[in-house]
């Protein structure tokens, strides 16, 4: 037998496996940050990918953005911020001029211990740091259409000032592709009807999934949404798995991250040479309700065989999350797992609130090939049952569950960080 562990938020499991039925372990490849992230950060706002310099854009009298993801994201956003307003200075934009936007989108607020945490004492004291609030008219402005339709909703403090810097790290998305880039502004600094209906619309799609950039309805209504805009740049990074940061990018928002992006296929993507009869992943870095956690059980299905079995491993502390998400898994998942198609429909016919968030469960349903057994704590079994999910007490506990169903020779193959592992098909 093989002692393995699993990462479960702040802490890990464990679970004994016969070393005969692995298949693999799907585990980021090694790499080292050569310096701290002040520094990478600003070495690449020295060299950015496509000349884009900072000079060109500020001057002492400019107004600057600095858009920052929230506590949902491990992105080193002090350190990354102090290197951007300390280049700032040295071209004569005082600090006072400077405001940072939390790119929450419809993620509910952070408290100041998270903010403390995220951002640190100094970058607190230099400058303003703002929450964003999709679901705040007065804080939004709309400024026009896409060519997919979708109205653009836009904080007005993002819009009035001379120009932007986001700061995101490239990860992959299960609907939009990849994080980071366009999406800091789609959905993080968008309002809440901007949100529903790029969600809605084109995440839908079969086109809008894990990996997949261009060609991706999603991405390219956020890469369009950017031009509404005035100029807007970026720190894209790429972290290790212990969140340091390999190297930075920065360039206009979508030129950084297609630039990170050949640096995150080469540690976390992996290609799909056989299918396993049973996965187990965990939830981490993204483990913090449930809506996060379909970022692994989607994604996971294309390691999986049908009529296998995945379990998902996660703490999921703030189990569904904010009261509207609870109202629309209970709608949605509370009788029965309704046909793909049928909850597409509902999704079309306008019979779900949030049809924003909706899009994940539609996918859920799409990548419905597998048996999902939910390890969590148990405080969290109550909603899980309620919702159709097959609750375990432990790994172990699944894992011999499903191999009961499978048999005592089905592989297993494991994947100790499920949202950030890009499945290569």
């Amino acid at each position: 037998m093989a002692v393995m562990r699993l990462p479960y938020g702040v802490d890990e499991v464990q679970f004994d496996v016969d070393e005969s039925r692995l298949l693999d372990t799907l585990v980021p490849r090694e790499v080292r940050a050569s310096e701290d992230a002040y520094s990478i950060t600003r070495e690449a706002l020295a060299h950015p990918v496509d000349g884009n310099r900072l000079p060109n854009f500020a001057n002492k009298d400019a107004t600057v953005a600095i858009i920052a993801d929230d506590y949902t994201r491990p992105t080193p956003a002090g350190p990354i911020s102090r290197a951007i307003l300390d280049e700032l200075n040295s071209l004569g934009v005082d600090d006072s001029h400077v405001m940072i936007i939390i790119a929450s989108g419809l993620h509910r607020g952070m408290d100041e211990s998270e903010l403390k945490s995220k951002f640190g004492r100094d970058v607190l004291r230099r400058v303003e740091v703002i929450p964003h609030d999709a679901w705040d008219d007065r804080q939004n402005e709309e400024v026009g259409r896409t060519s997919k339709g979708t109205p653009i909703w836009v904080n007005r403090r993002v819009l009035k000032a001379d120009f932007r810097i986001t700061i995101g790290m490239i990860t992959a998305h299960f609907t939009a592709g990849y994080g980071g880039g366009p999406k800091t502004i789609l959905p993080g600094v968008s309002g809440y009807r901007t949100i529903f209906y790029n969600h809605a619309n084109l995440q839908s799609s079969p086109s809008a999934r894990i990996g997949i950039a261009k060609g991706n309805p999603s991405w390219e209504d956020a890469v369009e949404a950017l031009r509404f805009l005035g100029p807007t740049l970026a720190v894209n990074v790429v972290l290790n798995m212990r969140n340091e940061v390999v190297r930075a990018f920065h360039g206009r928002a979508v030129a950084s991250q297609q630039a990170a992006i050949n640096l995150y296929h080469e540690i976390y993507a992996f290609k799909v040479n056989e299918k396993a009869d049973i996965v187990i992943a965990s939830t981490n870095p993204e483990y913090f309700y449930l809506d996060q956690c379909l970022k692994t059980i989607v994604p996971m299905s294309m390691f999986v065989k049908d009529r296998g079995a995945r379990i998902i491993a996660s703490p999921c502390n703030e189990h569904l999350g904010p009261s509207y998400l609870r109202e629309l898994y209970y709608d949605s998942l509370g009788q029965t797992w309704p046909r793909p198609d049928a909850y597409e429909a509902r999704m079309r016919n306008g019979e779900l609130k949030d049809v924003g968030d909706a899009v994940g469960i539609l996918k859920l349903l799409q990548s419905n090939n597998s048996d999902v057994f939910f390890v969590s704590d148990s405080s969290f079994e109550p909603d899980l049952t309620a919702l159709g999910f097959a609750y375990r007490n432990s790994v172990q506990e699944a894992l011999t569950d499903a191999t009961q169903k499978l048999g005592n020779k089905s592989r297993v193959l494991i994947i100790p960080y499920g949202p950030i592992t890009l499945p290569i098909t």
